[in-house]
């Protein structure tokens, strides 16, 4: 075993120290120990001047003790409850209230901001954003800290997170994998066991993690403490095994099966559900054995000791696989390149963090989101907006809350002072009352409440996780008895409601900040409209209250009617893509009618269809397969960033994966008749919609190329190398169809049944083959021609025909194909070049080549870029 390998150990071990400065332990761990990564939490944390000190003053260490590589500084700056830099960076939307607002735009700037205030404060990774789907309300560690219930809404605005975080180079860890979200118990506190079959993750825990895998490419996976006992096996004391010292689950779940190629890490190791089973110090060594690239030890310095002893034992005796610890330190090493340099760990000259931090943008953007999270459940009553008289008196009654472990934030003695200071600015007689567990509550506590309730004209009461603390529930229901009119507050999990479901007046904040409140006490007293969106369902609520809510804060989606909808969706394309993509009502009801078993869907807003998504379903001929299309999807601007579009995408996906078993693969765009094969490269915005929600958009572009036919003459050298070749070229006749067809069927099945199409209709006329050895010989090549003049009207090969675009003068070829074993003659130009004459002998000005790879090929022949489009694959 080399002594390089061993001094390098340190690099797979993030460690976690005590105090504003540098301590003794971890300048000893960086010096000595090679440690490559420290974690920070509110203990190390005052103010913006310290932090930069602070994180300078580590990197100075790693430097000045030969690293080659600056340190990774990690923090859990997830936002909303768990935001370590407390009020030192700007208050930002946590995962619900992100959940509840529903907007890729809006997850991906929050992490685009909290990227730049890390960034500034010299914390260069974020242990974030949380995948968990919170399918449990007793869940006592994740809850808001998910986007929702919902694993697709959960992939979708996770991608967007990962997206603003590591484009504005921060790397990312998604986590829990592979799912925390369906437990009741703390991993800080305990193990959560977790009773379901791999199956059963891929429904719902997995999904999100795939995706943002698949789509976002995170920088790292951190997973989670949670025994799966119908997975992992048990020790051979039959004890459950945690997921994040389990081989089943790191390595060959995630790694192999699912084929993560990034830095898997662990969640601290010092919490209960490792410590108090397995041990700290040895679950680092089995976390390295299960294929975790870095173990975490927050806390405790003899500790980390341990562990790093106990892994360089087992690199030393072979116990560790050294392949293993080399690819995992290559992995360590790749993360660091990518994202961090010495020049910007100790900059020259640093950026100053008020520049940054709380900078209007940053300012105006916390305002927005909050406003936009902030929900209403109920407003049985018609209390909301509340209009007290200046003799009327409010009175607000808040918990108070002791914190789990992950919710590690700023050490504020009362959270709810500024939900009580909002209310006090718009309405003077104001009271204020803290009320407490029972276990602490003083005696003359409940005289007091219901004194203040009794003399008050109305009530605002907030809950913080009211239906896992019974003093909550207990309260409500005391000041309830009073039939003052009331406003319930949820400042964190939205799960109180099922506590006290009497309760007629009920909002939602997802967390206690005081922008959240603020915003909150805007919605109560009429400032703004309640806009957020319950991203969990309210379990015992009554099927019928939650149906409501949904249909009330959900679009409905109704299928297509051309008679009803026909004319609305000319004016959605016109005021979407009318402008750059002029098109005739005729040719958008040519495509919506005619392509390949059509099913469409549209939403409606009094009246007005407002949204649009055409579907399509191809049968590729000889294939048991069918590839589903996504055809075309638009919202009215006056009504995006609300939803529609989201809505759209997921039930026409739903549709196109339910309407067959045989539908593999569906494609976004269609490909005859056709409008977009792709995303247009001029819309950014749609290129990071479809992002988001998982799917994989090809690298490189595809292009529609244009050519001016008016001036057009074959070059001498490709008619004489077809002379040389003896190539013949000729249009398709009647008798010989059945060899065109042949070819086809042999070379290009997946063009089969478009030259079938316009043989059916009789234009064997644009039906091109170039045929080997003389004019009757075998077909070694074909393509499709049309022109606007001259092709059957039920054609649409060029929909783009307005005079601005291509008018009525113009043409073009379509699949061109050269069978494999003859390429490399120069057929494929021979047969562009042939094209072109019987286009400009019709009168063709304008020629038009569509989906083309390789451009060079048709600039031969004088073609050029008119347009590109991004090919969008999703694999069922």
């Amino acid at each position: 075993m080399s002594q390089d390998l061993m001094e390098k150990l340190g690099q797979l071990v993030m460690v976690g120290f005590h105090g504003l400065v540098p301590s003794q332990d971890i300048v000893d761990l960086i010096t000595n120990h090679n440690i490559g990564s420290v974690i920070l939490f509110v203990r190390n944390i005052a103010n913006t001047e310290q932090i930069r000190k602070l994180t300078i003053d580590l990197q100075q260490i790693a430097k000045d003790a030969g690293h080659a590589r600056p340190l990774l500084i990690a923090v859990d700056q997830e936002n909303g409850v768990v935001r370590r830099l407390g009020s030192s960076g700007t208050y930002l939307p946590g995962n619900m209230a992100q959940g509840a607002i529903d907007s890729t735009d809006i997850s991906r700037k929050v992490a685009n901001a909290t990227a730049r205030e890390l960034l500034v404060l010299g914390l260069n990774y974020n242990l974030c954003p949380d995948l968990d789907v919170n399918n449990n309300p007793l869940n006592p560690v994740i809850g808001v800290r998910s986007f929702g219930e919902d694993p697709n809404l959960v992939g979708r605005l996770g991608v967007a997170t990962i997206h603003g975080y590591q484009d504005s180079k921060v790397p990312a860890s998604i986590k829990h994998f592979p799912g925390h979200g369906d437990t009741a118990v703390d991993s800080h506190i305990g193990l959560p066991v977790i009773n379901k079959t791999m199956e059963e993750l891929e429904h719902l825990e997995l999904i999100p993690f795939r995706r943002a895998i698949a789509a976002a490419n995170p920088a790292s996976v951190m997973i989670a403490h949670i025994a799966l006992p119908n997975i992992i096996k048990p020790s051979v004391e039959g004890e459950n095994y945690p997921a994040s010292i389990s081989r089943e689950i790191v390595f060959d779940l995630l790694r192999t099966k699912i084929g993560y190629e990034g830095i898997i890490i662990t969640d601290c190791l010092e919490m209960n559900a490792v410590a108090n089973t397995i041990g700290t110090e040895k679950g680092a060594l089995k976390a390295l054995h299960a294929g975790n690239d870095v173990a975490m030890i927050c806390h405790t310095y003899s500790r980390q000791l341990g562990a790093l002893e106990l892994i360089k034992q087992a690199v030393s005796s072979g116990d560790l696989s050294q392949s293993e610890i080399e690819k995992s330190l290559e992995r360590m090493e790749m993360l660091k390149d990518r994202y961090l340099s010495w020049e910007t760990a100790l900059p020259t000259h640093p950026i100053d963090p008020t520049t940054v931090i709380g900078c209007e943008a940053h300012q105006r953007l916390r305002e927005i989101s909050y406003d936009l999270s902030t929900t209403l459940v109920r407003n049985n009553a018609n209390l909301v907006p509340l209009r007290p008289t200046s003799q009327e008196e409010i009175v607000v009654l808040v918990p108070h809350v002791s914190w789990s472990g992950a919710i590690d934030s700023e050490e504020t003695p009362n959270p709810f002072q500024s939900l009580y200071d909002s209310v006090k600015r718009r309405h003077t007689k104001t009271v204020y009352i803290i009320y407490h567990d029972d276990a602490e509550r003083p005696s003359m506590e409940d005289s007091q409440i219901a004194k203040a309730v009794e003399n008050a004209s109305f009530v605002i009461i907030a809950t913080a996780n009211g239906n896992l603390y019974p003093y909550q529930t207990r309260t409500v229901k005391m000041v309830l008895a009073f039939k003052k009119p009331t406003i319930g507050v949820a400042v964190v999990n939205p799960y109180d409601l099922m506590s006290f479901p009497e309760l007629d007046t009920y909002l939602v904040t997802y967390e206690y900040t005081p922008p959240a409140h603020e915003a909150a006490v805007r919605v109560i007293f009429g400032e703004i409209e309640p806009k957020g969106k319950l991203p969990v369902t309210l379990v015992g609520l009554g099927e019928d209250e939650m149906a409501d809510y949904k249909k009330k804060t959900r679009w409905l989606i109704e299928d297509y009617e051309t008679a009803r909808d026909f004319d609305d969706i000319v004016k959605l394309w016109n005021v979407t893509l009318g402008k750059e993509w002029p098109l005739a009502p005729v040719r958008i009801q040519w495509v919506l009618e005619n392509g390949p078993h059509p099913h469409h869907f549209v939403v409606r807003r009094d009246g007005e269809a407002v949204g649009f998504a055409a579907t399509f379903i191809t049968t590729e001929h000889r294939s048991a397969t069918k590839l589903g299309h996504l055809g075309l999807l638009l919202v009215d601007p006056a009504h995006q960033h609300q939803g529609i579009g989201t809505a759209l995408h997921d039930h026409s996906m739903h549709y196109i994966r339910a309407s067959s078993e045989e539908v593999t693969t569906i494609h976004l765009g269609t490909i005859y008749p056709r409008l977009f094969c792709g995303i247009p490269e001029t819309h950014p915005e749609s290129i990071r919609f479809f992002q988001n929600r998982g799917w994989n958009l090809d690298p490189e572009p595809v292009f529609d190329l244009i050519q001016d036919l008016g001036n057009y003459e074959t070059p001498k050298y490709i008619t004489d190398r077809m002379t040389k070749e003896k190539i013949h070229f000729s249009r398709i006749t009647p008798d010989t169809l059945w060899e065109l067809y042949a070819f086809e069927s042999q070379n290009f099945p997946g063009w089969f049944s478009t030259y079938k199409h316009h043989a059916e209709l009789g234009d064997f006329q644009d039906l091109l083959v170039g045929r080997d050895g003389s004019h009757t010989g075998p077909i070694i090549a074909a393509t499709i021609i049309y022109t606007s003049r001259g092709s059957h009207e039920r054609r649409s090969d060029i929909p783009w025909q307005h005079p601005s675009l291509f008018d009525d003068d113009s043409g073009g070829m379509a699949c061109v194909g050269v069978a494999e074993n003859q390429r490399g003659r120069g057929i494929g130009i021979g047969i562009v070049a042939y094209a072109n004459e019987i286009l400009k002998r019709r009168g063709v000005r304008k020629s038009y080549v569509d989906w083309v790879e390789i451009v060079r090929f048709y600039q031969k022949t004088g073609y050029n870029i008119w347009r590109g489009y991004r090919l969008g694959w999703w694999k069922v």
